[in-house]
């Protein structure tokens, strides 16, 4: 695929932002870390619902969540909704909504954010915010300009039928969106009469199916859960189906559970599909929690129970992986400083700096740094040039958090990182008894 620009552009901020980190490190001009709450509303009032599944922009001005509060914004929504909370000045501002601010009649949820913050996509159960869109009772996706104030649907449903789009998650530049569907109109041959992942360049119009096997042809289950790269050349997902060939000898079970699916990872340039998760003989693995690629496409981080990833794994937990997509090379991010086996699970997958530095994980273990008696699932962050572990999720005071920690997601130069959680400790006045979302800046 032709890239823009703009994509380049963020490439080239990738490269900058890893060579700049080191130096500012061993410069020693890292400022204390802070905590803050991100799920408040402008006025600084605790919202009285649940908040969660939260992302930061690339810029780390902005972050996105839904919340079930009713007290966050004027008129009491009493609906699942999707907000913006800029991180500097404090303002929050609704975005499921139409163009003109008419509020949603159905809940919206999986939120993903631009580089800059100008564009979120949602996906929404709502019948009312765009023109074309699917009729209410069907899942769709939808796209909110908030420099401009307008909500488009970002397909069309002429037919009027419920078809199902879910999951977006949109490239820093705000140009390439990848989404799930069971629409079999939007390419030519989707016979499958399963999800598909699709990809959309916002610029040309044109929509592409990258859940697809290594020689083009359909995958023979339904693929889910979509995430696309920062620099919009790397889809990745989870799959029922067989889209790469499975090696001589492999012999890996792909799904220890119900819910775990295969990873794969799609090359929108090459057009390749390879494994996001395989073992070491490179069969399949069964990836389970959230997955995630760096923003390069370079490298696809998850969680596996799988005991045949990396060497000598014999915990029998369910642990952090990244895989190099370059060289084929698995690494286990959850482990301790000295490189022993977390002794208690790793769920949620990771996520990774820009410079491919420090990967950022959650983990019931109480064995990845001193004094972890919480009994709760923290958030740690692993330095891999180092192996330096610590823990993110800190009350003010360095106490560890009374709650758990969940969902993470961090900026382009690994300073600001955005999670959930249900303590009361991390920020002074916390009582309204909810999972919230917070901010913590680091360096």
């Amino acid at each position: 695929m032709r890239r823009s620009g703009r994509v380049t552009v963020v490439v080239a901020l990738l490269g900058s932002c890893a060579a700049a980190l080191p130096a500012t490190a061993a410069a020693g001009e890292a400022r204390p870390a802070r905590t803050a709450v991100v799920s408040a509303a402008a006025d600084g009032t605790w919202a009285d619902g649940e908040s969660l599944n939260a992302s930061v922009s690339a810029d780390g001005r902005f972050a996105v969540f839904e919340s079930r509060a009713t007290n966050l914004v004027p008129g009491k929504p009493d609906l699942r909704n999707v907000y913006v909370k800029d991180l500097r000045s404090g303002a929050l501002e609704q975005v499921s909504v139409a163009t003109g601010g008419g509020r949603a009649d159905g809940p919206s949820y999986n939120a993903s954010i631009s580089g800059d913050g100008r564009y979120v996509v949602f996906t929404s159960e709502a019948g009312n915010l765009a023109p074309g869109q699917n009729p209410a009772g069907g899942l769709d996706v939808f796209v909110r300009d908030r420099r401009t104030g307008r909500t488009e649907a970002l397909l069309t449903n002429a037919s009027g039928t419920p078809a199902g789009n879910r999951d977006p998650s949109i490239s820093a530049d705000g140009r390439f969106v990848a989404f799930a569907s069971t629409r079999s109109d939007l390419v030519p041959g989707d016979t499958n009469e399963v999800a598909d992942v699709f990809v959309q360049d916002r610029v040309r119009g044109t929509v592409r199916r990258v859940s697809v096997a290594e020689d083009g042809s359909q995958a023979n289950g339904f693929s889910a859960s979509p995430v696309i790269s920062a620099d919009g050349g790397t889809v990745g997902f989870r799959s029922a189906a067989v889209l790469v060939p499975d090696p001589e000898g492999g012999t890996e079970l792909l799904a220890p559970h119900p819910r775990a699916r295969a990873f794969y990872v799609h090359d929108l340039r090459t057009g390749r599909t390879q494994r996001g998760a395989q073992a070491l003989d490179g069969g399949p693995v069964a990836a389970t929690g959230s997955i995630a690629l760096s923003p390069d496409g370079r490298y696809a981080l998850y969680s596996s129970v799988s005991a045949s990833i990396v060497p000598d794994d014999t915990n029998g937990r369910t642990d952090a992986f990244a895989k190099d997509l370059r060289t084929g090379r698995t690494q286990r991010l959850s482990v301790a400083p000295d490189g022993s086996q977390a002794n208690d699970g790793s769920y949620d997958g990771a996520v990774l700096s820009a410079d491919g530095r420090t990967a950022y994980f959650t983990s019931t273990a109480t064995n990845l740094v001193p004094g972890d008696t919480n009994g709760h699932q923290d958030l740690f962050a692993r330095d891999l040039r180092t192996g330096a572990v610590e823990r993110v999720d800190l009350a003010p005071d360095g106490g560890q958090d009374d709650g758990d920690a969940s969902g993470v997601s961090v900026d382009l130069v690994g300073r600001v990182v955005v999670f959930g959680s249900s303590g009361s400790n991390l920020v002074a006045g916390d009582v309204n008894g909810v999972h919230d979302v917070f901010q913590r800046r680091v360096g």
